[in-house]
C-alpha cells in the first residue's frame, strides 16, 4: 500500500502536514492547512478528497467535495457574480479524524469545546477567486465559501477554501473573527 500511494501522490499519515502550520502569528488567524491524503474525480463532476492532517500527535481531517471546472471569478479585473455556485462544496465527517478537528477547530477560536463533527453533509456556496477556470487538478485555486446566506439557521458563515491538487495540500482560511461561532456550531454535532 505504501508503494501505490507514493506512486499514486497519496500521502501516509507520517506525511501529513502540521494543521496550523499557515498561521500568521501576527494578523491572528487561524489558518488551517490539511494534506489531501485520496483524491477521486467523481462521476458527478466533483472532486471528492479525503484531507489530513497532525495537530498535537494526533490525526484530524475531514472529506471536501469540491465541484470541478467553476468559470473565473474574476474577468478582466472585474468580480463576475455570475460565477457564484451554489452546492459547488460539500463537507463530510470521516469520523474520529474529523470529531478531533472540531475539537482542535473550537480550540483555535477560542469557542465551546465541541467534540463531534456533525454527521450531516454541509453544502456550501462556492465564489471563485480565480482569473481562470478552475479545473482543480491544474493548480491552486481559492474559492470564498458561503454557510446558510439567508441566515435561515442562524449559522451564517464565510470562510476560503484553497484546493491545490498538484501539491496535495488544502487550505481552510478564516475570512472574520465574527464567523468562529457559527463555524464550530455548523461543523458540530446538533
Amino acid at each position: 500500500m505504501g508503494i501505490l500511494s507514493s506512486v499514486l501522490g497519496f500521502s501516509q499519515n507520517n506525511n501529513l502536514v502540521e494543521l496550523t502550520s499557515n498561521q500568521d502569528k501576527e494578523e491572528g488567524w487561524n489558518d488551517l492547512v490539511l494534506t489531501i491524503t485520496k483524491k477521486e474525480k467523481l462521476e458527478n463532476g466533483f472532486w471528492s478528497l479525503i484531507c489530513k492532517a497532525k495537530y498535537e500527535n494526533q490525526i484530524v481531517g475531514l472529506k471536501i467535495n469540491i465541484v470541478d471546472g467553476i468559470s473565473a471569478g474574476i474577468v478582466d479585473d472585474k468580480i463576475d457574480n455570475t460565477s457564484l455556485t451554489e452546492k459547488g462544496i460539500e463537507i463530510y465527517s470521516i469520523g474520529k479524524e474529523s470529531d478531533k478537528l472540531i475539537e482542535v477547530i473550537s480550540k483555535l477560536y477560542g469557542e465551546t469545546k465541541k467534540t463531534k463533527f456533525t454527521t450531516q453533509k454541509l453544502t456550501f456556496t462556492a465564489f471563485p477567486l480565480n482569473r481562470e477556470k478552475a479545473i482543480l487538478e491544474n493548480g491552486k485555486f481559492s474559492f470564498k465559501v458561503f454557510y446558510d446566506e439567508n441566515n435561515e439557521q442562524n449559522l451564517y458563515a464565510e470562510f476560503f477554501i484553497n484546493p491545490d491538487l498538484k501539491n496535495g495540500t488544502i487550505e481552510l482560511n478564516e475570512k472574520d473573527e465574527e464567523y468562529r461561532m457559527n463555524i464550530v456550531n455548523l461543523l458540530s454535532e446538533k
